[in-house]
């Protein structure tokens, strides 16, 4: 049995699914301050078997990693033994508290079916699912999945064109990244606000809001709602480094969260 390690790096929402695991949406921001942003599949060449997904290009340090780049696809996962994740381990921000305005998440961004819709919809129905702070305050989520030898998993997309795949060798180790440039004035936590139903007054990042923190629970709905405003299951190898230093220096503070909704 292999273990392959899957990290999310930046702006990500992390949904429970209903007992099947977890949907995560990776949105996009279009004609805001936020469109400028990177999303992509980053992985190392030798820890593939195939790939027939479009647009690869040569990234990271002297062309070493390889990066798929996502848009509004739908992304599954095949190939491990593990149960479906009920919760994830960890602390993770909660839209819910961050923003007690905010009510849902706009269907452009929340239903894969939605017309227009601004989101690359991620389904993770089997593995341990961890939110993991680095030192400097960021949460990532962790995906840990176990495979039979000599099967690894298998990431598949599709879309209105058809499907693709990312086929991975057993025990391999990669990102996904839904990254932007640095902007010290603009955190990129607010860009969630953007999703929200009841969100457009929301400020708080969990630099500036206590409240905003990563925490187990999401915060309870009040009744009235004011008007102002671990360590990884699998312990990272130097791959996984690797694929850190190409994070923007602001993308490695704790504004660039992963959250949770609600």
């Amino acid at each position: 049995m292999s273990v392959t390690s899957i990290q999310f790096i930046g702006l990500f929402v992390v949904i429970m699914n209903s007992g099947a695991g977890l949907h995560i949406l990776l949105p996009h921001f279009p004609d805001t301050p936020y469109a400028d942003h990177t999303s992509v599949i980053q992985y190392v060449p030798e820890q593939v078997v195939s790939a027939s997904w479009p647009g690869v290009t040569a990234c990271g340090p002297n062309g070493s990693l390889r990066c798929a780049p996502i848009d509004i696809e739908t992304i599954t996962f095949s190939g491990a033994s593990d149960p479906a994740p009920t919760d994830i381990i960890g602390d993770i921000p909660h839209l819910r508290c961050c923003c007690q305005p905010m009510t849902d998440i706009l269907a452009k961004y929340k239903d894969p079916k939605a017309t227009g819709k601004l989101s690359a919809h991620i389904f993770v129905e089997r593995g341990i699912a961890e939110a993991i702070t680095a030192t400097n305050g960021r949460v990532d989520t962790w995906v840990t999945a176990h495979t039979q030898d000599p099967s690894g998993i298998t990431v598949i997309g599709s879309n209105a064109s058809g499907s693709f795949n990312i086929v991975f060798k057993p025990g391999a180790q990669f990102s996904i990244l839904n990254s932007m440039p640095e902007s010290p004035s603009m955190p990129h936590f607010l860009a969630y606000y953007l999703m929200g139903v009841g969100s457009a007054n929301c400020t708080s990042t969990p630099t500036n809001d206590a409240a905003c923190a990563p925490r187990s629970t999401e915060c309870v709905i009040r009744k009235v709602v004011a008007t102002t405003p671990r360590k990884p299951a699998v312990k990272p190898t130097t791959i996984q480094t690797a694929l850190r230093k190409r994070v923007s220096p602001l993308e490695t503070t704790i504004d660039c969260s992963n959250s949770h909704w609600p």
